[in-house]
């Protein structure tokens, strides 16, 4: 049986052997043209997936989605940018205004591109702890008010057939923020411009977005308001509390010694500001270092420290159940002085930064061989539900 089987087969290929290696052959070549179709398809489809994700980056960086901080410039707009900074030559992400009139919505120079703007904003969040907490909105005019809820409205109960009386009109404040212009004055020679290893994110960072921090942070704490941000510590204070105190004045909670605060005053201040407002999140205490030390030493009754470190990097430190963050605006420990401030943020100080975005002035000519940049920005702040911040305050003696 076994050598008639193989007999059979070994005549079918004896007689069909041409026709079958044809065959192979045939197939081998539509295999290799299938594979060349099929990677030219894949090729083809890998762009288009390329492309609509650098579009999504893109849109995250540029703001569309709120901003991620710490975003990354793509290469394209950082070598666009430079090459306006080193040649002044303007392309597609760069629109210059010939009007340099003072006053005007249009201040001339250049719009810095948006993604440089937002990359600039996005990492004053990280230095500044009240663009961090606050809420941050966009005005399109230096006229920008805010409408603020005071409550006061009263309600009732009834039964199905019961008279509904009328009920007392929620009264409403407003918030003007004061406007100013952040800038910053910065150079650099033509050699280290036109250099093909300049470092553009790193050169922001060292010139402009280390002086916008700095400049920034003081007037939301402590601003006059007069061509700048009005800061918080800056607002009228008193003792009162929410029910009886006027709009737009902060509340002070009072320490009973000149020199010294423990655990009992935080849980006052703490408790001070109405459960509302610590159940909404946003809460944080703000201090300097000196205090943060302080506090960083008291323990509670079982003998644990009141004050937690972050569990991950960038996580910022525990106190009572809520966010500590350091800021050196803040007073050292004095008589009268202010060294802790508790709050929602969000509800209780206003950013609003203008929406025509950040402006560039390019000057090659003042310093031969130099360029200097004037980078500019329109920004401000207020207080804006003044019941939302608490304020502790050392005795005057």
């Amino acid at each position: 049986m076994n050598r008639t089987a193989i007999r059979g087969v070994q005549a079918v290929r004896a007689q069909g052997g041409t026709d079958i290696k044809a065959l192979l052959e045939e197939q081998g070549s539509e295999f290799k043209a299938f594979k060349v179709r099929h990677f030219n398809e894949v090729s083809e489809l890998r762009e288009v997936v390329d492309l609509q994700a650098s579009k999504i980056a893109a849109m995250s960086i540029n703001g569309i989605d709120g901003g991620t901080s710490g975003a990354k410039l793509t290469p394209q707009a950082a070598a666009e940018f430079q090459k306006f900074m080193a040649t002044g030559a303007s392309s597609g992400v760069m629109e210059v205004k010939a009007t340099m009139q003072s006053g005007q919505a249009e201040d001339g120079g250049a719009s810095v591109p948006k993604q440089i703007s937002n990359s600039i904003l996005n990492q004053l969040v990280d230095a500044s702890p009240l663009r961090k907490l606050a809420s941050v909105e966009s005005a399109s005019t230096s006229d920008y008010v805010k409408i603020v809820g005071l409550r006061g409205a009263s309600s009732g109960w009834a039964g199905e057939t019961d008279p509904r009386s009328i009920t007392t009109t929620p009264k409403m404040g407003t918030v003007k923020p004061t406007f100013g212009e952040l800038f910053a004055y910065c150079e650099a020679t033509n050699w280290v411009l036109e250099d093909s290893q300049f470092n553009l994110e790193k050169w922001l960072n060292d010139n402009v977005i280390a002086e916008f921090a700095l400049k920034e942070n003081a007037a939301f704490f402590n601003g006059d308001g007069i061509d700048k941000p009005t800061g918080f510590l800056t607002v009228p204070q008193t003792e009162e509390e929410d029910a009886t105190r006027a709009f737009g004045t902060l509340q002070t909670v009072q320490a009973p010694s000149a020199t010294a605060f423990d655990q009992d005053d935080l849980v006052n201040l703490m408790m001070s500001l109405r459960s509302p407002y610590r159940m909404r999140g946003n809460c944080a205490w703000l201090m300097n270092r000196t205090t943060a030390a302080l506090v960083r030493k008291m323990k509670d009754a079982d003998g644990r420290l009141i004050w937690s470190d972050g569990l991950a990097a960038g996580q910022p430190a525990m106190l009572l159940g809520y966010p500590a963050m350091e800021s050196e605006e803040m007073d050292s420990v004095a008589a009268g002085s202010i060294p802790i401030a508790f709050g929602n943020w969000d509800a209780g100080y206003l950013i609003a930064d203008r929406t025509n975005g950040m402006r560039l002035l390019r000057d090659p000519f003042t310093r031969p061989g130099w360029v200097r940049f004037y980078f500019h920005h329109r920004t401000s702040g207020e207080v804006m539900d003044s019941n939302a911040i608490k304020l502790l305050k050392m005795a005057a003696v």
